[in-house]
């Protein structure tokens, strides 16, 4: 502010001392700022409140000290939650009271990393999945492709996918294949027209698998089970005119993969000819892992032919294991509980652990031809590596 003017007091002359009085009571003149940065000025320091304790102090000495209450109900004291050392659950509430000295390391002491790569855990993890499936995973880094080459993990898929008993005593190691080798083979969709006589070939489906723990097999055209056969294996196709069945006595132990394929009618070369052939195709799990296989070497021979020359109602065929032939399994195909009702055209097909049959019932024919064929293996003394067994109407 200015002097302050009094009317009762007359004006005074101007003092020497007193311009340098008013240039030390002006106040001074803020510094320029930049133009450029009026609208963003440079931030302040924050003023420091006072404290107001002072106070507060002096009123508590004012009242005197505080009287003690008599003391009231126990405050419960917080619920204490602890980690749970499980990945993905909630964290469990403990409702007992901490102690007063309590160390967090023992509550929330750090849990140890997950391992991804547990042999037991994706043991029990391949066991629910398909080959093709534990192809794939071997394929995402080197870890699981060396978990994957181990041949258990196979043969647990190769017996899975079969629908047999890994631990069945009767069942026969392969000499020199892997258990890896073996589920492709049997599981990649080759069938035994892939390879011949395609165009003819009209669909497959397989039908299971059986064991085969002696070198003797029964084939079946018909039933009942005949009662009595030609003892030499000369005689085979004499049995199979006679009886329509024979018994093999070379066949190669071990687990038999069987499947059932319809081909085109072989009488007549005509398209508009619906008449099927039904085929019950039975092999070693082995052979198309033979190279003598693929290049053609290893062939079909003919066993023999059966002709009913009297209307059929049903046409059925069965493999089965000699050795096995009173069992409840092998009774079980041989009694058609499972075949369909007289109605019913639909082939239908059964496998157990000692025998596989089909079964079709048929319209009004002339007959029915049924011929039966094998396939020897050059390499091992002649063993029968597949056999096959053809049905078709005239």
């Amino acid at each position: 502010m200015g002097k302050a003017i009094s009317l009762l007091r007359p004006p005074q002359p101007p003092r020497e001392d007193d311009s340098g009085m008013m240039e030390l009571r002006k106040r001074p003149r803020p510094p320029r700022v930049d133009p450029d940065f009026v609208s963003f000025p440079p931030p302040q320091p924050p003023r420091k409140r006072a404290r107001k304790q002072a106070a507060a102090t002096k009123l508590k000495e004012a009242v005197g000290p505080a009287k003690q209450q008599a003391p009231t109900k126990r405050r419960r004291r917080p619920a204490v939650g602890i980690g749970c050392p499980v990945a993905g659950l909630h964290r469990v509430t403990c409702g007992r009271q901490p102690p007063l000295r309590t160390s967090t390391r023992v509550l929330f002491r750090p849990r140890r990393p997950f391992n991804w790569y547990e042999p037991d855990m994706w043991t029990e993890v391949a066991k629910h999945l398909c080959g093709f499936d534990l192809l794939r995973l071997s394929f995402t880094c080197r870890w699981f492709r060396r978990f994957l080459a181990d041949d258990s993990i196979w043969r647990y898929a190769f017996f899975r996918d079969l629908d047999l008993i890994d631990t069945n005593p009767r069942i026969h190691r392969p000499l020199y294949r892997s258990w890896r080798l073996l589920y492709f083979a049997a599981f990649d969709g080759t069938h035994a027209y892939s390879l011949c006589q395609s165009g003819k070939h009209r669909s497959s489906w397989r039908i299971g698998s059986f064991l085969l723990d002696s070198p003797q097999m029964l084939l079946m055209g018909k039933l009942p089970v005949p009662k009595w056969l030609p003892p030499d294996p000369d005689d085979l196709e004499l049995g199979v005119a006679m009886m329509g069945a024979c018994k093999l006595h070379n066949a190669r132990p071990g687990i038999w993969i069987t499947d059932m394929h319809v081909m085109r009618c072989p009488m007549c070369d005509r398209n508009s000819c619906r008449g099927n052939m039904q085929i019950l195709d039975a092999r070693h799990s082995e052979l198309f892992l033979e190279e003598a296989y693929w290049d053609q070497t290893l062939e079909y021979e003919k066993l023999g032919e059966h002709f009913q020359d009297e209307e059929v109602a049903e046409a059925f065929c069965a493999i089965v294991n000699t050795k096995h032939l009173n069992c409840p399994s092998t009774a079980h195909v041989l009694n058609k509980s499972w075949a369909g009702k007289r109605g019913d055209m639909l082939t239908k097909q059964c496998a157990t652990t000692t025998a596989a049959a089909i079964h079709t019932n048929l319209k009004h024919n002339g007959g029915l031809e049924s011929k039966f064929e094998a396939m020897h293996d050059t390499a091992r003394d002649g063993q029968i590596v597949s056999v096959r067994i053809s049905q078709i109407l005239h």
